[in-house]
């Protein structure tokens, strides 16, 4: 019979990890994305299609996944509009 000791495992549910800057990022730039997307009333699957890339992808980058290419953000913004002022507004909320 295997035993857990409950507080011990209560405790480590508990804690919450900060974010990292990365992650800080990705989140915000997720958020641009989505709402940039619903702006301009395009599904997953259509941008993803005029970005050329897989709606999973958009589905990661509308997540907050940390790890997708710059090439692959660059397609998505060209074709949802996000001009440098979007961009520049992302970098301020890092700093």
């Amino acid at each position: 019979m295997v035993t857990v000791n409950i507080l011990e495992n209560a405790e480590e549910s508990k804690a919450v990890r900060e974010k990292s800057i990365l992650e800080k990022m990705a989140e915000h730039r997720s958020q641009i994305i989505f709402k940039q997307r619903m702006n301009v009333g395009l599904t997953q699957s259509e941008l993803a299609e005029k970005a050329n890339v897989t709606q999973k992808t958009v589905s990661r980058i509308e997540r907050g996944d940390t790890k997708v290419r710059e090439t692959t953000l660059r397609k998505v913004y060209e074709v949802l509009g996000i001009t440098s002022d979007h961009l520049e507004d992302l970098k301020q909320y890092i700093n």
